[in-house]
């Protein structure tokens, strides 16, 4: 497979931006890197200066900075890998699998994240309407482009996706491929990051009491979200967390990482 253009997202985002940038230099074959910027603060767009990036500005959604960048791109198969995340060199195996066309109904092929947000792997998963990270993937810029939703979401864009691309029999293929994820050097907590995920879900649908009872039944019960392996008491936090992130969207649809919210 030829090389392909990348697209990372970022904000505020100089504590791991370095690193995603020379893992996608060493391991990911790129075309050129498309760093789109929410007008940061820091450092970030120096960092991406240094490294030969094409820097693009847009103070929109995180899933609308992702099809800037694709209209941006120049190939056909593109890679998203968000500005937090370090590829491996077990990346080329995903390159390699649309390479050697084993998923002719692939919509994604992508990566897992090394911090057990979802399920661990030991063999290729094939999703229909389900999906695994964005921020770890390859897909096609086409299909990017025509997924005009993504517009309006900055959180929970992943499953949008997937849901877009199922409708064209498409499917998302995990790989048991790990890249790492620095959420740590950039000061999330685990509080905010699932508020933040919880917002995505209302922003994308709508308020739903079916879906309140899912989340608070669950943290009742002890059902692990995501199948975690997690005590009843960090279940219980993490749920409750994603529940006040569903029912106040607009305060948590976005991270920024200078200016950081509990």
């Amino acid at each position: 497979m030829g090389r392909i253009d990348y697209i990372v997202p970022t904000w505020n985002s100089e504590s791991t931006l370095a690193l995603t940038l020379s893992s996608i230099r060493k391991y990911g074959r790129p075309n050129r890197v498309i760093v789109v910027d929410k007008h940061s603060t820091d450092r970030t767009t120096v960092i991406a200066k240094n490294y030969g990036c094409d820097i693009i500005s847009s103070d929109k959604s995180l899933g609308a900075a992702r099809r800037l960048g694709a209209r941006e791109a120049r190939t056909d198969l593109i890679a998203f890998v968000d500005s937090d995340v370090e590829l491996l060199p077990e990346w080329e195996e995903v390159l390699r699998a649309w390479a050697d066309g084993r998923y002719p109904d692939a919509g994604v092929i992508g990566a897992l994240y090394d911090d057990d947000y979802l399920r661990p792997a030991t063999a290729p998963v094939s999703l229909l309407g389900g999906n695994g990270a964005f921020g770890c993937s390859v897909t096609r810029r086409g299909c990017v482009l025509a997924c005009t939703p993504l517009d309006s979401l900055s959180s929970g864009e992943d499953a949008l996706y997937a849901e877009f691309l199922a409708e064209k029999n498409l499917r998302w293929y995990i790989l048991p491929v790990y890249v790492n994820h620095h959420r740590e050097l950039g000061n999330i907590s685990d509080t905010l990051r699932w508020r933040w995920l919880g917002a995505g879900l209302r922003r994308r649908r709508g308020f739903r009491a079916s879906i309140c009872k899912s989340v608070l039944g669950g943290a009742v019960i002890g059902l692990r979200m995501n199948g975690l392996d997690i005590s009843y008491r960090e279940n219980l936090t993490l749920r409750l967390n994603y529940f006040i992130g569903y029912m106040l969207p607009g305060r948590y649809f976005e991270i920024d990482r200078e200016k950081r919210r509990s």
